[in-house]
């Protein structure tokens, strides 16, 4: 009885014109969002490949994240380069080859918000309220209800029934859209997935799994409280506009308001004068010490040694300014995200960028890996000649990128609550359709 139930209800679901028609558009959004970002990463990697080996090892790089084309985040924006020297850390805001954006990152800037997590949360997400929103409301509609309730199959049953074929109808565009990325992106040559990053991906369609229950367990709570169809659809697009668009965007303007950060150039003039002015002193003693002596070639002079110390206290000065102000931006953003933090939208995209590597974490992994290069480099860089040995005989610069298992975790507190809301909305429509008048 159940599973015929089940069947039935999918049967109606796969032949209503709304269900092809979300299917279709996603689809097609999902093919070429991922077409796209997958040329832009593309270009990306390959600026990163021709910027190592043009730049030398003085310039070290962040490369872009492969699963940027899934979930792009802040991958484009954030800084991907450090130039480094023996007097200062130069950390790039955007591009390879300079300060500002690459070509063709202006010319995609167009298409750089929409990928695979924004047809999720958007398009998916709409796509189960409009297959979800009658799902008890037209049945009363109808008189349907009342006919089926009328035989031994208890309420329970029926809500349960409905729950597992509305989860298995919503599932399908998922897969299916899952299914046309990984395709396009295996088949592409500039796109390697190893282990790690499958792991990563179907971390992601989980959590787009359960965001879209969440959503469809909501539009089910609806149905069931409100007897009119069309009501329960416009009550539902409400809730999905507030929730999607309205709260997010209000959790940035207050953090905005409510959170000065503090000048980076500012904050560095104010930390590090202090050091570049003894350094300066010691400079002027030496050459008054020593008149028309060229400093470079005394490297062992007390003086030098002390001046050098000195730059490196102000190098390490600017450094912890530049972590500070990061910070402040990451406090900013957590601030907003915390406001917003009962919308499931914003847990999602916080899952999704944690998975994908695209957000603010991994950049400052990235800072602190420059900071430990440059250490390295300043060790034993008392003269130019030493420098220069130092500089050839480094390593291939890299950063300690967060694991599998340290994503899966950092992100559990955002999937759990995710969780409870799927969880409460379902406990609030079975409650309530055990207690509907059905006639």
């Amino acid at each position: 009885m159940l599973g015929t139930i089940i069947i039935r209800e999918i049967q109606e679901y796969i032949k209503s014109k709304k269900f092809l028609i979300g299917l279709f558009i996603t689809l097609v959004l999902v093919t070429v969002t991922t077409v796209i970002n997958i040329e832009d990463y593309a270009k990306r990697h390959q600026d990163y490949l021709d910027a190592k080996r043009e730049m030398g090892k003085r310039n070290v790089f962040r490369p872009p994240q492969v699963l940027s084309i899934l979930a792009l985040g802040k991958d484009q924006k954030l800084g991907n380069r450090a130039e480094i020297s023996s007097m200062r850390i130069d950390i790039k805001t955007t591009g390879y080859m300079g300060r500002f954006e690459s070509m063709h990152q202006k010319y995609l800037s167009g298409f750089s918000g929409i990928d695979f997590a924004f047809v999720v949360r958007v398009v998916l997400s709409m796509l189960v309220i409009f297959l979800a929103y009658n799902a008890i409301s037209e049945e009363k509609v109808r008189g349907t209800l009342k006919m089926i309730l009328s035989n031994s199959l208890p309420r329970g049953n029926l809500i349960l029934t409905k729950c597992i074929a509305g989860l298995i109808i919503i599932i399908f565009p998922l897969i299916t859209a899952s299914l046309v990325s990984l395709v396009i992106m295996v088949l592409h040559p500039a796109v390697y997935l190893g282990n790690a990053e499958w792991i990563r991906i179907m971390g992601m369609i989980g959590v787009s799994t359960l965001y879209l229950t969440m959503f469809y367990t909501l539009s089910l709570f609806i149905s069931v409280m409100v007897n009119r169809p069309s009501t329960a659809l416009m009550i539902l697009l409400q809730l999905w506009i507030f929730l999607v668009i309205i709260y997010p965007n209000v959790g940035v303007f207050i953090a905005d308001k409510t959170y000065t950060v503090t000048s980076r150039g500012e904050l560095k003039r104010r930390a590090s004068r202090p050091y570049y002015d003894e350094s300066n002193r010691l400079l002027r003693e030496y050459i008054k010490e020593n008149p028309g002596k060229n400093p470079g070639s005394d490297p062992d002079n007390e003086l030098l040694i002390k001046r050098t110390e000195a730059q490196n206290k102000a190098m390490e000065a600017e450094y912890q300014v530049e972590r500070e102000h990061s910070n402040d931006l990451r406090h900013q953003a957590e601030l907003a995200y915390t406001i917003a933090m009962f919308s499931p939208a914003v847990l999602y995209e916080r899952v999704m960028l944690r998975y994908a590597r695209t957000g603010l974490d991994d950049y400052e992994r990235f800072l602190d890996g420059v900071f430990l290069n440059w250490k390295t480099y300043r060790r034993h860089t008392a003269d130019r000649q030493r420098a220069r040995e130092t500089m050839k005989n480094m390593p291939e610069f890299t950063y300690p990128s967060e694991t599998s298992f340290e994503s899966l975790y950092a992100s559990m507190h955002d999937t759990l609550i995710l969780f409870l809301f799927t969880v409460i909305f379902f406990l609030l429509a079975y409650t309530a359709f055990l207690r509907k008048d059905v006639r």
